[in-house]
């Protein structure tokens, strides 16, 4: 609903930031992380947002970044982690590293986070491997979206890249216009990496 919102820094607390955008003044929770990287109260921002609706609860949650904000996707798929911890999470660790510890199977980093144990940290691991990407990895723009929704039904990252890249290659699909081509590249990608 919302990517972005652009505005005045109005307030700084330790995991809130108040944008004053139009006479509308924005209450967004954010890790501490993204807060002490936001300019000083008074300075014009731009927070990328994402619009958290539950039963009994609307929250805005603001990020520094969209690597932030996919790390906090990913976070709250695993079982037992809702946003809020999400957000402690994302306080005591950058982007760069959690993406390092994951693919290191570094259960004992992650389990020093704040509001992580052990089993949690193990959980994470499982959940989230592979489905991150490394700040020298980029996905495609032609196929970024097939990527990702490969990546959001839990195939790996890494997999999912390389089988989307050599189907592309297909002469076959070449041919095709850019919406039978993004069609049968997803279905043939889904066939060949649940083969694998």
């Amino acid at each position: 609903m919302f990517n972005s919102i652009t505005g005045k820094i109005t307030y700084k607390g330790a995991s809130v930031v108040y944008l004053e955008n139009n006479g509308i003044e924005w209450e967004l929770y954010a890790s501490s992380k993204s807060i002490s990287l936001l300019p000083e109260s008074g300075s014009s921002a731009r927070i990328i947002t994402h619009l958290h609706v539950r039963e009994n609860d609307v929250t805005l949650y603001g990020f520094f970044d969209e690597k932030e904000r996919m790390l906090f996707f990913e976070l709250i798929k695993v079982s037992g982690i809702g946003p809020k911890q999400a957000l402690k999470i994302l306080s005591g660790i950058s982007a760069d590293d959690f993406v390092s510890a994951l693919d290191s199977e570094n259960v004992s980093m992650l389990s020093a986070l704040p509001g992580i144990g052990q089993k949690t940290a193990q959980k994470i691991v499982l959940a989230m491997r592979g489905k991150l990407l490394k700040d020298k990895e980029e996905i495609p723009s032609q196929h970024g979206d097939i990527i990702k929704a490969l990546t959001d039904m839990g195939f790996d990252y890494r997999k999912a890249s390389k089988t989307v890249e050599s189907i592309a290659e297909n002469a076959d699909i070449k041919n095709l216009d850019f919406a039978e081509k993004e069609k049968a590249i997803l279905k043939k990608a889904i066939i060949a990496l649940s083969s694998q």
